[in-house]
C-alpha cells in the first residue's frame, strides 16, 4: 500500500527558507559591491550557519533551556560559539584557499576574522532563539485550540443527549401545572401529602431543566439530593437512617447536573436503610475547587430492586466527556457494604 510522506514537507520548507535567505543576503552584498559570489564558499558558509542555528534550537534550547538548566545552557552556547568560530577560521584559512585558489583574498586581519565569526554566531543563535519561541508559541496555541474543540464537542454531545432525553418526556409544563393543581387540592386535607407533591415537583423541575452551559450550581445539586432524601423519608414515615454531611462551602461552584444523585439512588435501591447502627452515609466535602463525594451503605438482605447498572455507566460516560482526566471514581463492592468515592476537579 502506497504511503504519503508528510515528513518531507518541513524539510522542504526549511530548505526553501534558507535558499530565500541566502539570495536576499547575497543580493544586498552584491548591490553594495562588498562581496563576490561563489557557490562553494556561500554553500559551505551557510551550511555552518545552519549548523549553529539548528544545534541551538533543536538541542540546547529543548534539552537545557526548556528544563531551566540555564547555567548549562549558557555554557553550551559558549562552546557552540567557540566551535563555530574555529570552523569559520578553518574554512577561511585552509579550505577556501585550497578549493578556490587565488580567487580567495588573503586574510587581512585575524582580529577581524574572529570578530566576524563571533558576530555571525551570535546572530544565528538569536535567530534560532526567536524561531524556537515562535514555534513553541504556535504549538501551545494549536494544543489550546484542540482542547477547546474537544470541550465544544463534549458540550455539544451533552446538550444533544439532554435534548433527546427531554423529547422523550411528558410535556414539562403540563406536568408542573398538574402537580401544582394537586398540591392546592390536597393541602387543606393532608399537609404531609402536599409536601410530598411539592418535593416531587421540585425534583422533576430540576431533572428536566436544561442549563445553557451544561452545568448547574453545586448548591442546587446538593438541594436536589436533600429533596430526594426528603421525599423518600415521607414514603417510609421518616424511618430511614441517613447521615448527610457537608464539609466546606457548596456555593459559587459549578458541576455537571444529575451526577451525584445517581450514586444516592443506587444506595436507596440496594441498601439497608432502616438499621440505626449502619446508616447510609453521604458526605460532600469541598476544598480548593475540588469536590469529594462519598457514599457508604449496608447491603440489603433478601429481594432487591432489579438494576441494569446503566445509570452508573451513563454517569461515567458523562464524567469522561466533561471532566476527562480531572476526576476519579473508586467503587468498593464488599460482602456487606457498598462504598463509592468520587473526586472531581471543578
Amino acid at each position: 500500500m502506497r504511503r504519503d510522506s508528510p515528513s518531507l514537507k518541513p524539510f522542504l520548507t526549511h530548505f526553501l527558507a534558507w535558499i530565500g535567505f541566502i539570495l536576499y543576503e547575497q543580493s544586498i552584498l552584491l548591490v553594495l559591491g562588498t562581496n563576490r559570489f561563489s557557490f562553494v564558499e556561500t554553500g559551505l558558509t551557510f551550511l555552518l550557519n545552519a549548523g549553529i542555528f539548528y544545534a541551538n534550537c533543536l538541542l540546547l534550547l529543548p534539552w537545557l533551556y526548556a528544563r531551566r538548566r540555564y547555567v548549562a545552557y549558557a555554557l553550551g552556547v559558549l562552546l557552540l560559539l567557540v566551535f563555530f568560530a574555529l570552523m569559520r577560521y578553518v574554512l577561511n584559512r585552509f579550505v577556501f584557499p585550497f578549493v578556490l585558489g587565488g580567487t580567495v583574498p588573503a586574510i587581512s586581519s585575524y582580529t577581524t576574522l574572529w570578530a566576524q565569526a563571533l558576530y555571525r554566531g551570535v546572530y544565528f543563535i538569536l535567530l534560532s532563539f526567536g524561531y524556537w519561541f515562535a514555534r513553541d508559541a504556535l504549538r501551545l496555541e494549536k494544543q489550546k485550540s484542540r482542547q477547546e474543540h474537544e470541550l465544544r464537542v463534549a458540550e455539544k454531545n451533552l446538550m444533544e443527549a439532554n435534548l433527546a432525553f427531554l423529547k422523550n418526556q411528558i410535556n414539562p409544563h403540563f406536568l408542573f401545572n398538574s402537580l401544582n393543581f394537586l398540591y392546592a387540592q390536597v393541602y387543606p386535607h393532608s399537609e404531609e401529602t402536599a409536601k410530598g407533591i411539592l418535593l416531587l415537583s421540585d425534583i422533576m423541575r430540576y431533572a428536566l431543566k436544561e442549563e445553557d452551559n451544561g452545568k448547574v450550581m453545586l448548591e442546587k445539586e446538593v438541594q436536589h439530593l436533600h429533596n430526594y432524601i426528603a421525599i423518600n423519608q415521607l414514603r417510609f414515615s421518616n424511618k430511614l437512617q441517613i447521615r448527610f454531611e457537608i464539609v466546606g462551602s457548596v456555593q459559587f461552584m459549578m458541576i455537571l447536573p444529575l451526577v451525584l444523585i445517581t450514586f444516592v439512588e443506587n444506595c436507596f435501591k440496594h441498601g439497608e436503610l432502616s438499621d440505626p447502627e449502619n446508616p447510609l452515609t453521604i458526605r460532600i466535602k469541598t476544598a480548593n475547587n475540588q469536590l469529594l463525594f462519598h457514599t457508604r451503605n449496608k447491603k440489603r438482605n433478601g429481594p432487591k430492586e432489579k438494576s441494569t447498572g446503566i445509570g452508573i455507566i451513563n454517569t461515567q460516560r458523562r464524567l469522561d466527556m466533561v471532566y476527562k482526566e480531572r476526576y476519579s471514581l473508586e467503587v468498593n463492592d464488599e460482602q456487606d457494604y457498598y462504598t463509592c468515592n468520587l473526586t472531581i476537579e471543578l
